[in-house]
């Protein structure tokens, strides 16, 4: 060791704080990931920064909310004005690698306009493997499922089998008779041994395999699962039973407080609304699904599908674990386990995700375990709030590296005291012109602003943890209302201040 610790950070894809036992869910049983909780600490209110992947993801290697970073949605590249913490780690001697899910550029464009273009690594990019955004070491992974055999993933599989059988791998094969709706279970010929969370393992164990006394590495692992479509291999049984999961958390009418979009999203409408704008589908649901007469006996397998990715991922991560430790890097190495956001899942009526800031897709998973060397850092649970920003701070507070820069939203985690609870924030933008949506929550409230419009959502989450009564139009909270849109006000200048330098009085 040279005195600065190993970093790495786990971050899957569309996942629930539900969908793991450290958190309390007892129809799942999760000792990968339990364990970096147990060796420090799991945070019960971390928040993603966005309901969609790329600007969620660039915060959390930025540190920065997304009004600043200004990657406000998928399909939008992320640019070389945006420093994020592999740059900053490189810079400081750190050897720096990304494995699997970046989503740091389009997966839809042409290859000239993204290096993570689906259509560009089918042509074929080479030997490529870096440098991509600060990362000297790239293995990518692109799209999900039946359309994630792309990227350096992909490449890997050509190696074993022939077009024709990858083709084939791409025919999921349904649980159930029920129509499409975004979240039914599949099951895949593709043989576990080769899906991508074992790719991912296994190109992030081969990384270890280099690892250097003398120089500290700097590793980001990012698993495609368990986002949508639900799918596991045919010779991969499910961790959770259809029968062991819960019924989707939906009240009858429970909608009818709630911004209009919210119904026309259940009812399949949403993609011919005003809220959509004129460019792309709805980020999150696409051309959209009618939710009202999805069946229990879909919805339960779909959800057990969805549960058990998680589970499968687990066990790669239990081979993680075991390796690092047969190495004599478990102890002194930072590592962080979170995701870029949640999944509906049913509740409330609806699927996937998108503007809907409801708990189950803004709240996500965030486990740290500190490293050896004398860092301090409290151990246990922490139920103050804070945010995907706040992990860039805490990965330079470790290495040793100044954390309190002024292009930087977030705070680090590692402290023998508790984070101080503070207003954390949430932006989601279908586009300037249909629907933007920022959420803030601060100690028990929530708000939920949208621009331009004269509708909201305002919860008390301790007296209403469903979220269920939307306190908006309620004269009596009139006072705290806009306290929580003075936050709102102040996050955005404190994001938005120009870096131009004023030279003179006039």
């Amino acid at each position: 060791m040279t005195g600065r610790p190993n970093i790495i950070i786990i971050c899957t894809d569309q996942q629930r704080t539900d969908t793991l036992s450290c958190y309390g869910s007892d129809f799942v049983n999760t000792p990968g990931f339990d364990r970096i909780a147990d060796d420090g600490v799991r945070f019960d209110r971390a928040y993603c920064t966005s309901a969609v992947c790329t600007p969620s993801r660039v915060s959390l290697l930025s540190g920065q909310y997304v009004s600043r970073h200004d990657v406000w949605s998928i399909g939008v590249n992320t640019g070389d004005d945006v420093t994020m913490v592999q740059h900053r780690l490189g810079e400081a001697g750190y050897r720096t690698a990304l494995i699997g899910k970046a989503h740091l550029e389009a997966y839809l464009a042409t290859p000239e306009q993204s290096l993570e273009s689906i259509a560009g690594f089918e042509q074929g990019y080479g030997d490529w493997a870096g440098p991509y955004y600060g990362f000297d070491h790239v293995r990518l992974a692109l799209g999900h499922v039946n359309y994630g055999m792309t990227g350096h993933y992909g490449a890997w599989l050509r190696k074993t089998f022939t077009p024709g059988e990858i083709e084939s791998f791409k025919t999921l094969t349904p649980v159930s008779n029920h129509r499409p709706f975004g979240g039914e279970a599949y099951r895949s010929r593709l043989p576990v041994r080769y899906h991508n969370s074992v790719w991912t393992t296994e190109s992030a164990l081969e990384f270890l395999e280099t690892a250097d006394e003398d120089r500290p590495f700097f590793l980001f692992v990012s698993y495609q699962d368990p986002h949508h479509p639900h799918s596991l291999p045919e010779d991969c049984p499910p961790t959770v039973a259809v029968d062991a999961v819960p019924e989707p958390r939906y009240k009858e009418g429970e909608l009818d407080d709630k911004p209009p979009h919210f119904r026309l999203a259940r009812e399949g409408r949403l993609d011919q609304s005003r809220f959509v704008g004129a460019d792309y589908s709805m980020s999150g649901q696409g051309k959209g699904h009618d939710f009202r007469d999805v069946d229990q006996s879909a919805a339960a397998a779909g959800r057990a599908h969805y549960y058990s990715m998680v589970g499968l991922i687990d066990g790669q991560l239990q081979r993680l674990w075991r390796r690092l430790e047969e190495l004599g890097l478990y102890d002194d190495t930072l590592i962080i386990v979170t995701s870029d956001h949640g999944e509906l899942l049913g509740d409330h009526g609806l699927w996937m995700k998108g503007p809907f800031h409801y708990e189950q897709v803004v709240r996500v998973p965030l486990l740290i375990k500190p490293p050896g060397g004398g860092i301090p850092m409290r151990r246990g649970s922490c139920s103050s709030a804070v945010s995907l920003v706040d992990i860039v701070p805490t990965c330079l507070k470790a290495a040793g590296l100044e954390a309190c820069r002024d292009d930087l939203d977030g705070t680090d985690l590692i402290a023998a005291a508790p984070p101080p609870d503070r207003p954390v924030f949430v932006q989601t933008i279908q586009h300037w012109h249909s629907l933007v949506c920022e959420t803030v929550i601060s100690g028990a409230w929530k708000l939920t602003w949208y621009a331009d419009e004269d509708f909201g959502e305002l919860y008390r989450l301790d007296a209403d943890p469903d979220e269920r009564t939307n306190l908006w139009a309620d004269p009596a909270h009139a006072g705290g209302k806009a306290t929580l849109l003075s936050n709102l006000l102040d996050m955005k200048v404190e994001t938005t201040r120009s870096a131009k330098k004023r030279i003179s009085y006039a």
